[in-house]
């Protein structure tokens, strides 16, 4: 599969491709670094043919190595029931006639976005799939991540659609102290093989 893959590629692609074999040719080592991967310009077919390979050969080691692969959208909708939907609700929930229904709601939503930042902030190989930042509360989200996989040296994945001025853009947008993108890029910069 992957060869068939390489053939239909472009060159840029191709080589990318090829660097990723190379990977995960040595990935138990790779992963004990946590050296993972920052992929730029990689939208719509380029983004599907990168991350279905790099899935197909994370499936090679399994059950071996914990992987999490996310979508940015299902990214960025916990970080905003994480950072902004619960704490707007948490006011309501300790009015002494709370809702049953939302009290319940709240604590599925706790719920998930605890499973899902404990997988995010533990599995071995975290793969974000589309990362392109259009509101605060996702950059924050994202920085709290990096800075915690990079802490335990754990794999980090990140493919976006956006060259590095393009995403470096994104971020400062978002954040009035300028700090988590010279955060994002340091961490991935020192762990990870960046691709254009």
């Amino acid at each position: 599969m992957a060869d068939s893959m390489m053939e239909q590629a472009t060159i840029q692609d191709r080589d990318l491709l090829l660097r990723l074999s190379l990977y995960f040719d040595s990935f138990d080592q790779k992963v004990k670094q946590g050296q993972g991967w920052f992929i730029f310009n990689a939208d719509g077919g380029r983004a599907r043919r990168i991350s279905h390979f790099i899935e197909r050969r994370l499936d090679d080691h399994q059950p071996g190595v914990r992987s999490f692969v996310m979508p940015w959208r299902d990214f960025a909708l916990s970080a905003y029931v994480n950072e902004v939907g619960i704490p707007q609700l948490e006011p309501q929930l300790a009015e002494p006639n709370a809702a049953p229904k939302l009290t319940k709601e709240v604590a599925f939503a706790r719920q998930v976005t605890a499973d899902v930042w404990d997988r995010c902030s533990s599995a071995e190989v975290l793969m974000l799939v589309g990362l392109k930042p259009s509101h605060q509360h996702e950059v924050h989200f994202l920085d709290r991540a990096i800075e915690e996989r990079y802490r335990q040296r754990l794999a980090t994945i990140l493919v976006t659609p956006e060259t590095p001025q393009e995403l470096e853009a994104d971020v400062d947008s978002l954040d009035p102290t300028h700090m988590y993108w010279d955060r994002l890029f340091t961490r991935m910069y020192e762990t990870s093989l960046v691709a254009l």
